[in-house]
């Protein structure tokens, strides 16, 4: 007979009541604790292994990143130092054609065919009537036409300033060069300054002065008179200095006569002298001019030779002297700020910028005036 199964609830909870329930043996119970003491030693060790994993990734990731700033800092450190170098790198002169002279700290060579010569002092530069010859600077390139007589001091950080005696350079200043210093060339009648731009100026003797010409390819430049702007060239326009008040020597103090013994036979009439003509407007304003010029071109040389404290004394005279020469209050601010005259410095660049708000050392005159400004106690 096939056994039955109840299919009630209550039936199969009364007969499970009265099963007994085995007691495992005290082997049987040591293996079981056994099995499970081993479990969790292992999940003990498993989480500590996967802690310590985290830990070293973790580790490593804060190495890795400390490793790609420390690259990048140096990386910017290169790149700024690669600059800074470029800024001091000194000019060459390379020989395009025909006979080039460079004298440079009293020495005299000439260029042969295709060869070059890297200034490192004050150099002075010739061409032949028929010869031709560049200088190369990380900030701008000086095309030398024949003829022409240019005088290379040696670049700050603020200025890179060429000397054109006779002839005519073509200039080409890079617009993206990471060197902020301007490019200044210095004729005598002119200045021309100019940060990014392609223009030319040329030198040419007429009958008892010289005159200066200036013509723009590409951007925009400053023509400084004597240190007045004069002028803001765009590109195809062209200045000349034909129509400028022309420097006059500085006027003579009037001798005095020596005493001369009486002599009987001294005619009268050579005792009688004319009146003393006073000088017309014209003369009067030529002399100041002229007086303007030797003044600058001392305070020039003075910063050329690297004697700042001596260029600022001669930079304060002729601002107290001319207050509106624009390029000598430039000038003395930069002066003053590479000695360490902070405050002097900010004090002329905001009473530049107050006499000339659109001058072409306005951003360097701000820059100056708010740093300054900014490392003032509060």
């Amino acid at each position: 007979m096939t056994k039955r199964f109840p299919s009630q609830p209550d039936e199969l909870l009364r007969r499970w009541g009265t099963q007994v329930v085995p007691v495992d043996t005290a082997e049987r119970a040591e293996q079981r604790r056994a099995q499970v003491v081993d479990a969790l030693s292992r999940s003990i060790r498993q989480n500590a292994e996967r802690k310590l994993q985290v830990s070293r990734v973790r580790r490593l990731a804060g190495l890795g990143l400390a490793a790609s700033i420390a690259l990048g800092l140096g990386i910017a450190w290169h790149t700024k130092s690669r600059v800074q170098e470029a800024g001091q790198v000194a000019t060459t002169v390379a020989e395009l054609q025909g006979a080039v002279v460079v004298s440079e700290a009293g020495q005299s060579r000439v260029l042969s065919h295709g060869s070059s010569l890297t200034l490192h002092a004050v150099g002075e530069i010739e061409t032949a009537a028929d010869a031709q010859a560049e200088i190369h600077s990380p900030k701008s390139l000086v095309h030398l036409g024949p003829a022409t007589k240019l005088t290379v001091p040696q670049s700050t950080r603020v200025e890179e300033r060429y000397r054109l005696a006779l002839g005519r350079v073509d200039v080409s200043v890079d617009k993206d060069s990471k060197i902020t210093r301007s490019v200044v060339v210095e004729t005598p009648n002119a200045e021309v300054v100019v940060h990014g731009t392609v223009f030319a100026v040329g030198v040419s003797p007429r009958a008892e002065h010289t005159v200066t010409e200036v013509s723009v390819s590409r951007g925009s430049v400053w023509v400084l008179a004597n240190g007045v702007q004069v002028a803001v060239l765009g590109p195809g326009q062209r200045w000349s200095s034909e129509n400028q008040p022309a420097l006059a020597p500085p006027a003579s103090p009037t001798a005095v006569p020596l005493p001369q013994p009486e002599t009987s036979a001294a005619p009268v009439e050579s005792a009688v002298r004319p009146p003393r003509r006073e000088p017309s407007p014209a003369e009067v304003k030529a002399s100041a001019l002229a007086e303007q010029g030797h003044m600058f071109q001392d305070a020039i040389d003075a910063r050329n030779r690297g004697d700042d404290p001596r260029a600022v004394d001669l930079f304060t005279r002729l601002v107290a002297r001319y207050p509106n020469y624009e390029e000598a209050e430039v000038q003395l601010f930069r002066a003053q700020k590479r000695l360490g005259q902070t405050a002097a410095a900010a004090a002329v660049a905001r009473r530049y910028l107050a006499q000339h708000p659109q001058g072409f050392a306005h951003e360097e005159a701000r820059s100056l005036a708010l740093s300054a400004a900014a490392q003032q106690p509060r």
